[in-house]
């Protein structure tokens, strides 16, 4: 199991390094083949495409400034060539192009699952929804 935690903060790490620098290749590059891809968003969008993925990406991006990004594993079960987990992530965010705008937590319930593609992990499911406020403490990865 611990191979399965050192796996998925290695995926997550890069996940985060992307996120906060919005940088949407960077993004798409940790998920699967579309043909295996099913992404639901807390917001309830439902995709399967990269094209789209990277549409929903670029569109966030484009709405906040994301100031930074932590996560936390909370389980991890390893089978039959996949991993999964779940995890709890935080976000600090503030929309772009607005004066004065205040900086906000967005705090996230996440279940993902981990599949090998050419000697690679990749995320072929991910399911989030959010959970409010989490508190200042939250530890770092």
């Amino acid at each position: 199991m611990a191979d399965s935690r050192e796996t998925i903060r290695s995926l997550f790490d890069l996940q985060a390094e992307n996120y906060s620098h919005q940088n949407s290749a960077g993004m798409l590059d940790h998920y699967a083949p579309e043909e295996d891809l099913l992404f639901w968003s807390s917001e309830g969008a439902q995709i399967n495409g990269h094209e789209a993925l990277k549409i929903w990406y670029e569109t966030l991006f484009n709405q906040f400034e994301i100031l930074s990004v932590k996560y936390r594993i909370e389980s991890a079960w390893e089978g039959d060539g996949q991993i999964s987990c779940s995890s709890t992530w935080q976000f600090e965010t503030r929309l772009k192009g607005i004066e004065g705008a205040v900086v906000e937590l967005q705090s996230l319930r996440a279940t993902h699952v981990l599949r090998q593609y050419q000697g690679q992990w990749k995320i072929a499911h991910i399911h989030s929804s959010s959970i409010g406020q989490a508190s200042a403490d939250f530890p770092a990865s």
